[in-house]
């Protein structure tokens, strides 16, 4: 999926991008709930750097979207760590120690499986899904094109 976004900041390996949901949130079900606490419907994010696209604060930029897993990325990051908290404390419960004990210990193995999924983030996964940005647009013509729905 391709979007314009605005670029807020850069740095030597990131352009940081904002963009107003606004077609997105129109057929959502639950739009209106992202702005409960007041703010914008804005997704704020950042993207590879690219040597190819010379891009400075201020610029529109087109940006393709990466496809994400959604379901593999979600168990990783909430089913491994609930699993490895029941387990902890159903086998400690098991084998006979206190409920606060065995408790404490799942918190504790639920801890450390956050920390070694944060450390497989880090490593594996750093770049990964990071939208690309595949070019910049000139204020006028191009923003036009967009309008009209052609870009």
């Amino acid at each position: 999926m391709r979007e314009v976004m605005d670029v807020i900041d850069k740095d030597e390996n990131y352009v940081y991008l904002r963009t107003t949901r606004t077609q997105e949130c129109e057929s959502c079900a639950m739009k209106g709930g992202c702005t409960l606490l007041g703010g914008p419907n804005e997704l704020k994010l950042k993207a590879k750097n690219t040597e190819e696209v010379d891009v400075k604060k201020g610029d529109k930029v087109i940006v393709e979207m990466p496809e994400v897993p959604v379901v593999k990325l979600s168990f990783l990051a909430y089913g491994i760590p609930l699993i490895v908290f029941l387990s902890i404390i159903s086998i400690l419960y098991t084998l006979g120690f206190s409920d606060i004990f065995s408790f404490l210990a799942g918190v504790l193995g639920l801890g450390i499986t956050y920390f070694l999924i944060h450390q497989y983030d880090k490593k594996k996964l750093k770049d990964r899904y990071l939208p690309v940005i595949l070019q910049k647009l000139e204020k006028k013509i191009d923003l036009k094109l967009h309008e009209k729905g052609e870009i």
